[in-house]
């Protein structure tokens, strides 16, 4: 059970408007010639100045009162999506109820503030009882969400106060990249990937072991065929090859781009990484359902380039997405050429690069890569998934 951080007192604005009434109604009446309206003009002038006095008393007392004993936020969820939120409160007291309770939780990132998110009201919430506010949040920005502190707000009617209740314990969600569904000829990135990494062989090699068997690409083996599967086949144009796999080498190189502009607009680049984000995301589980590993390189800061051996595991997608959650543009331009240099120069696996630069480098084209612009990037995704 989490105690209240600090109470907040505001002057309620109607409050001013009401006494500023009463006085100019007991002054009128005390105007009057006959003595016998003075017991009115008490009571006029008595009766809302004590329920004024009493309604923010209890205001006050039972902002006090209230402890937040549980709040529900997940630790992870999708750019895109959406999650629920809930805040547990217990009134402590014994007398009285609290009456249209108004609760709220502040959301930002990165130091700033997003949203104060809108109140939810508990119409009334007795004593010694609990009860629950609820959010449906939608999280667009992809990162670290924080979530809190949580507001808790009574005003009675005819309180000159609202007091609001702040806990200051704030919850943080990782946002992760949005989910991307990609076009089904996106495999021909990988066309001739067999040829490329010397499937000419008769037999496989000694170190490569079977994973398993897939369809007939151009450049495979025939030796490699597998009649078994061929054969159940209804159509009898299509063949499948087994195929092996070196466990300790890659059969590709994913390289994000994350250099910051030269020059143009710092917001549009900023759009162009996002996307390139989730689309090397999908990238990244569509070839681990093909049965590759991937090696995804990208520049997290200067000095820093971060390495991600990619194989058909959950545990190291969750990982590549754990990672893509928390990167942005913090490369540079000479250490992105090194990088990319050095995957063309690893034996046997093909490079992708996906740049954020709406044209392919001098530089770039010079290397036997593929490089996938911003406009490539609608062209191979189907679909965005809302949740």
């Amino acid at each position: 059970m989490r105690r209240r951080s600090r109470i907040k007192l505001t002057i309620a604005p109607p409050i001013g408007i009401a006494v500023l009434g009463a006085s100019l109604v007991a002054a009128a009446i005390a105007g009057a010639p006959h003595p016998a309206l003075r017991a009115l003009v008490v009571f006029v002038v008595a009766f809302p100045l004590l329920w004024i006095a009493l309604a923010t008393t209890l205001t006050y007392t039972t902002a006090r009162a209230l402890r937040a004993v549980g709040v529900e936020v997940p630790s992870r969820t999708r750019a895109m999506g959406s999650f629920r939120l809930a805040l547990t409160l217990v009134h402590r007291g014994r007398a009285f109820p609290a009456i249209g309770v108004l609760t709220n939780a502040r959301f930002s990132t990165a130091g700033v503030v997003l949203d104060s998110g809108p109140w939810a009201e508990i119409p009334i919430l007795e004593a010694g009882r609990a009860a629950t506010s609820c959010w449906d949040v939608m999280a667009k920005r992809r990162g670290m969400l924080l979530v809190g502190p949580f507001r808790a707000a009574v005003e009675l009617p005819g309180s000159a106060i609202r007091a609001t209740a702040a806990f200051d314990k704030t919850y943080t969600v990782t946002v992760l990249p949005a989910v991307y569904h990609l076009q089904p000829f996106v495999d021909a990135l990988l066309a001739g990937r067999h040829v490329a990494v010397g499937r000419f062989l008769k037999l496989p090699a000694a170190t490569e072991e079977y994973v398993g068997a897939r369809e007939y690409r151009p450049g495979d083996s025939p030796k490699l065929i597998h009649r078994i599967l061929s054969l159940r086949t209804r159509d009898p144009n299509q063949f499948y090859v087994r195929e092996f796999q070196d466990p300790s080498r890659d059969d590709l190189s994913l390289v994000l781009d994350t250099a910051p502009p030269l020059d143009g607009d710092a917001a549009l680049h900023r759009y162009r990484l996002e996307k390139a984000i989730c689309f090397v995301c999908a990238l990244c589980r569509t070839f681990a359902a093909r049965r590759l590993t991937v090696r995804f390189v990208c520049q997290r800061a200067a000095r820093d380039v971060v390495t991600l051996r990619l194989r058909p595991l959950d545990v190291d997608l969750d990982r590549l997405e754990m990672e893509l959650a928390q990167l942005d543009l913090t490369g540079d331009r000479a250490t992105l050429g090194r990088v990319l240099l050095g995957e063309v120069r690893r034996h046997g696996a093909a490079v992708i690069f996906v740049s954020l630069r709406p044209r392919e480098q001098l530089e770039q084209q010079r290397l036997h890569m593929v490089t996938l612009t911003p406009d490539h990037v609608p062209v191979f995704t189907r679909e965005v998934v809302w949740q």
